[in-house]
């Protein structure tokens, strides 16, 4: 069950195929869903607007998944995808299933998480969203043999909110890593490179998104969480090396939160490379900047990972 890009195929029935073809892990349990169900409402993103027909959206997400997408030829690399969604909804397919094509084709195994999303309104209930991201890792690390993957490549990319939810959960881990009282299972959670594209990094009023950080920390923040989920104020030297990519144009996720990102890796010494582009907006994913230079970042990332020893 694997792939090679067939150019003369639209992304829309690469991605149908290569679904199809996908295995659905259900986190929780870490079986496989022989159905082939999501955990969670899927519909179409009602934002939609282009000639790309699978935009699908999930919420109400009870259960974390990773859908698998597995290439013919194997690299040994593997990325973690974790979409974004403004912690309201996981972007199943712009953010996901869109990118398989592209990075099968060059031998790259991809999982995507399906992750439940926060309730700011049961404070216990804040970090769930991390834990299922740490899961993920840890559940690929275990079974990386499986797969064909080198246990010390596996990665972590993350969009807009995912990015917060990639950073974020590496902090935690760092966080854990200091601790006298660490587990060797949580640290086994860090990944060997993480790519952040177009990415929630602030909780900070003139510098975060607010529906995210609404849905997240719910109405009545405090400094103190404020400074907790800002992963730009928690960077420590543990952080694997780092790709930040953002366009000057973005309305939705100020620029400024890239910045902050990267200037909080290079102070703790983190190997950090940065891309901004002056048009691109948010969200445009692989499909929707075609016709600007931004339009190339995949090969820029798959370029950074090479020259870190990744594929």
């Amino acid at each position: 069950m694997g792939f090679i890009m067939n150019k003369d195929k639209s992304l829309n029935e690469m991605m149908l195929s290569l679904f199809n073809k996908s295995t659905i892990v259900d986190l929780s349990s870490e079986t496989i869903s022989e159905s082939k169900s999501l955990s969670g409402r899927i519909y179409q993103d009602p934002e939609h607007n282009g000639e790309f027909e699978l935009d699908r959206v999930l919420t109400d997400i009870y259960a974390p998944q990773l859908i698998i997408f597995l290439p013919d030829k194997p690299n040994g690399t593997g990325i973690l995808i974790i979409p974004g969604g403004g912690y309201q909804a996981v972007m199943l397919d712009k953010e996901g299933t869109a990118l398989a094509p592209e990075f099968l084709s060059q031998g790259y195994t991809l999982f995507v998480l399906s992750y439940r999303l926060p309730s700011p309104a049961e404070e216990e209930n804040i970090n769930k969203t991390f834990i299922d991201a740490i899961s993920a890792m840890l559940y690929i690390r275990k079974n990386a043999d499986k797969w064909h993957l080198q246990r010390h490549r596996i990665g972590v990319l993350g969009f807009s909110a995912g990015g917060h939810i990639a950073s974020t959960f590496v902090n935690q881990i760092c966080d854990f890593k200091r601790s006298s009282d660490s587990k060797e299972q949580e640290i086994f959670a860090i990944p060997d490179f993480v790519g952040l594209i177009y990415p929630v990094i602030s909780m900070k009023d003139d510098v975060t998104h607010p529906g995210s950080r609404k849905q997240l920390l719910g109405d009545n923040s405090t400094s103190e969480n404020i400074i907790q989920y800002s992963a730009d104020l928690n960077v420590t030297s543990c952080f694997p090396p780092v790709f930040l990519l953002h366009c000057c144009d973005d309305d939705l996720v100020s620029i400024e939160n890239s910045l902050l990102m990267y200037r909080g890796l290079i102070e703790k010494g983190v190997s950090a490379e940065m891309h901004l582009y002056e048009k691109g907006g948010h969200g445009f994913s692989i499909q929707w900047a075609t016709d600007l230079p931004v339009g190339g970042w995949i090969k820029l990332f798959m370029d950074w990972m090479y020259s870190h020893g990744f594929k």
